[in-house]
């Protein structure tokens, strides 16, 4: 367990600064935690009759602060819960999600307790708001990467304001049991903490009996946040939402968010709709690719010219994990070599200001499965990590 506090601006953002560099310019992208997109012209075409009549007829003026009433009702009927409805929901960017919440809910001095490592904005934003951060560690053994809740329980011995939660976990795929996700709510329930919960990668469980029921259907201090960016495959639209039970804490967000965005994009907020009304085709198309790319990598990876360098076991959800070094102790350098050498992308863990020695790997793109082979090819060639 480490702790940090400071009380100041956020820090530059080491992932997203990364990508600035590298996403566009690199030419096989293998570490996107993101799914493959689809045209805007298709998506138009798979509007419903009345989508499509929304569309049609929109104008570019300023769209509700709270997001629009078909959409915010499309959001709550994910959560299949009598205590959500569309008042339980704010539509906002995800990014903007994170930063609002954190910003408008902690206070300095706060003591906040988070899943470590993870995006950067999930802590970086408390600690920039003057709180304490305890990091809740992932770990690995035979079975693959985990979070141990006895260790969660220790952690919250002692006072705490938050806790900051994302399953399935980015960067490691980690994903708690139904029996491990309800306890680990009790303990925040028992703190009465807020339980800050980032579900965007919640729904590409590769068994849906998998699949955790949302933070805000089983506690009432929970924020949930969500969006079209990851398992959706629609990162452009910069559609996200927060929902809870509490509608203080949505309207001490909203109010935040004044100085902010205020509101959504209008288009963006209509193929949204048009995403959530195909939800379960673009769920199951983005699922099919993430398995086609985790077959290639374990191909590759029971080749022992490969296993004898690093290691790599498939998590349970989501369009990412982390692939360990054996021998080396710093992934940095061979992501360096791997991206000007042969082009490939991939994300070393130091950025994330955790263990060096692994790195992030995605597998929601279309090009995943050929992208792992030029990697192996590349081992085969003796590009491997020192």
């Amino acid at each position: 367990m480490e702790s940090s506090s400071r009380n100041d601006f956020p820090r530059p953002f080491k992932l997203e600064r990364y990508f600035a560099e590298h996403e566009f310019t690199a030419p096989y992208m293998l570490c996107a935690s993101d799914c493959e997109s689809i045209p805007m012209s298709e998506l138009v075409s798979l509007m419903s009759t009345k989508t499509r009549d929304l569309w049609d007829k929109l104008s570019l003026h300023y769209t509700e602060s709270q997001g629009h009433p078909v959409l915010r009702k499309a959001v709550s009927e994910l959560y299949e819960s009598d205590v959500i409805g569309p008042d339980k929901v704010q539509i906002l960017a995800p990014a903007e999600g994170i930063y609002v919440a954190l910003r408008s809910l902690l206070r300095p001095g706060d003591r906040v307790v988070s899943t470590w490592p993870g995006y950067q904005s999930l802590t970086e934003i408390a600690l920039a708001q003057g709180a304490t951060v305890d990091r809740w560690e992932v770990e690995e053994n035979e079975s693959g990467l985990f979070f141990d809740v006895d260790k969660l329980e220790a952690l919250l011995s002692r006072p705490c304001k938050c806790v900051i939660v994302n399953f399935p976990h980015n960067p490691s795929g980690a994903l708690p049991t139904a029996e491990e996700w309800e306890r680990i709510v009790a303990l925040v329930s028992r703190q009465k903490a807020i339980l800050f919960s980032d579900e965007m990668y919640r729904g590409l469980e590769y068994n849906a009996s998998d699949r955790l029921a949302s933070a805000c259907t089983l506690y009432s201090r929970a924020i949930s946040l969500s969006g079209m960016s990851k398992v959706y495959g629609l990162p452009g639209l910069r559609i996200g939402w927060l929902v809870s039970q509490d509608s203080a804490m949505l309207e001490a967000c909203a109010a935040y968010r004044d100085y902010c965005t205020i509101c959504a994009s209008a288009p963006a907020e209509l193929l949204a709709l048009a995403g959530l009304e195909n939800a379960d085709r673009l769920l199951q198309e983005n699922k099919d690719r993430v398995l086609k790319t985790i077959a290639a990598l374990e191909v590759m990876f029971k080749s022992p010219d490969v296993s004898a360098h690093f290691t790599f076991r498939p998590p349970k959800a989501g369009p990412i994990s982390l692939v360990g070094l054996r021998n080396a102790k710093s992934s940095s350098a061979y992501c360096k070599a791997l991206v000007e050498k042969v082009g490939i992308l991939l994300l070393p863990s130091s950025l994330l200001e955790w263990n060096g020695s692994y790195m992030r790997i995605g597998f929601g793109r279309n090009d995943g499965p050929s992208n792992v082979q030029r990697w192996h090819q590349a081992v085969k060639d003796g590009l491997t990590p020192v």
